[in-house]
């Protein structure tokens, strides 16, 4: 197996198809979130991926989708020989608006993300994922409505198997549940003052505990998962409306505009308002 990568994008839609072979020492360092939705398709190897203060081990022929503006990264095992096709797919793509019957956003907020589909769902899938990259690729006409429709089919049955008596939900390796509750708080109430000594108590553990914890099971201290949430949210808000630069730091949370400036360049490279103006373009 000969290594490579091969990507195509299509406004804001991304397919990648990636080939390592032997041990993949392809990490992902930090965790990050996407304004999209994520579909990972796993040929060979294995996974590890970090979402929301949960562990899962992703094997050959699972397939994972992940919600928007979800923190995550995932690393490699030492299962050798390591392919997988990952799909970024904008909300416009599967608007569940355009189908009657179907409410496709389902499919991203089930209670796990991963899915062991029977051999012949694998087989159709992976047929339909390398169709959905040549229209990509070749750009033919109606290419655009062809992805949609093909992405739809592939959610469609994986909706269908979800809810079938055949599936098992793939539970995570390592789950620590008050981390997990914990990520959902914030995710919650980002918007309000949050501290280490609030949040602590809120839960009924020393801020000590909870310090050592979150970094443990997360890989990043609390305050800065909080920082990405706050961050994450202020992307939305300065790619969607025409809010001030301290408007939207008090919506995320910051009662000082200098900090939330200084925060948001530390995530992305930019300042609040040189972001906007690329996003704009």
């Amino acid at each position: 197996m000969n290594s490579f990568k091969r990507e195509s994008i299509a406004g804001d839609f991304r397919i990648s198809h990636v080939k390592v072979p032997g041990i993949s020492y392809d990490h992902m360092p930090n965790f990050h979130a996407h304004p999209t939705y994520e579909l990972f398709y796993l040929l060979t190897g294995e996974r590890i991926y970090f979402i929301n203060g949960a562990e899962y081990c992703v094997k050959r022929g699972e397939l994972l989708l992940l919600d928007q503006n979800v923190i995550h990264k995932t690393i490699s095992t030492s299962v050798p020989d390591y392919e997988r096709i990952l799909l970024q797919i904008p909300a416009s793509f599967i608007n569940p608006a355009c189908y009657p019957d179907f409410n496709s956003e389902e499919c991203f907020r089930f209670a796990s993300p991963v899915f062991s589909l029977p051999k012949k769902d694998q087989t159709v899938i992976e047929s339909t994922l390398f169709t959905i990259f040549d229209e990509t690729e070749h750009r033919h006409v109606g290419y655009l409505s062809a992805i949609q429709t093909l992405l739809m089919q592939i959610l469609i049955r994986v909706h269908r198997y979800a809810q079938s008596a055949e599936h098992v939900i793939a539970q995570s390796s390592h789950v620590n549940k008050k981390i997990a509750d914990i990520v959902y708080f914030i995710g919650q109430n980002f918007m309000k003052p949050l501290t280490l000594g609030r949040i602590a108590n809120e839960f009924y553990i020393s801020s000590a505990h909870l310090a050592r914890t979150f970094k443990k099971v997360t890989g990043l201290t609390l305050i800065e998962y909080l920082n990405i949430v706050r961050t994450n949210e202020a992307r939305k808000l300065l790619r969607g409306n025409n809010y001030s630069i301290s408007e939207i730091a008090l919506a995320v949370g910051y009662g000082s505009i200098t900090h939330f400036e200084r925060v948001f360049k530390k995530a992305s490279g930019y300042t609040p308002s040189t972001y906007r103006k690329l996003v704009r373009k």
